[in-house]
């Protein structure tokens, strides 16, 4: 081996004109990805929060028949509050997250993402127990939120 050369093999560097740039997602893939953002973030926090509900509310369910009104309406608040929650902060995040990151995506945008999952919540609620008023809750907090995640995600442009 001659003394000038390197032993080290040196790999070829390849030097690529820029790749055109992609056209930006159109604003429904964003409220998809808010969707799931939702319910990716919504799932553990639930757990959480019917942990929290169970503490909050330890004798209380076995005893619930007699209850007087006023300390059974405060039972099913410390079930209802931290799930509530729960949704709250899953469907704000998932919200900022499709007009933070979302080129051309808007609060209404956010809001969608919010509804579709309230939306199929409903549906799985009334599959499982029948048609009543309380879910209808769902779809609204959800909606709601996102569209303040949404409004929050907007402020400021992505870096």
């Amino acid at each position: 081996m001659p003394d000038n050369e390197d032993p080290r093999r040196r790999l070829p560097v390849l030097q690529t004109a820029s790749e055109p740039e992609e056209p930006p997602r159109p604003p429904w893939h964003w409220v998809g990805f808010g969707a799931v953002a939702i319910f990716v973030a919504w799932l553990p926090l639930a757990w959480a929060a019917e942990a929290v509900s169970r503490r909050l509310t330890e004798g209380g369910l076995e005893r619930l028949a007699t209850l007087s009104r006023h300390e059974r309406l405060a039972l099913l608040a410390r079930i209802a509050i931290p799930q509530a929650l729960a949704l709250v902060l899953a469907a704000t995040a998932g919200g900022f997250l499709v007009t933070r990151f979302g080129r051309g995506t808007r609060t209404r945008d956010a809001a969608f993402a919010g509804l579709a999952v309230g939306l199929l919540a409903l549906g799985l609620t009334f599959a499982q127990t029948g048609i009543s008023l309380a879910p209808l809750v769902v779809p609204l907090l959800a909606t709601a939120s996102a569209a303040g995640g949404g409004a929050l995600g907007a402020r400021r442009p992505p870096r």
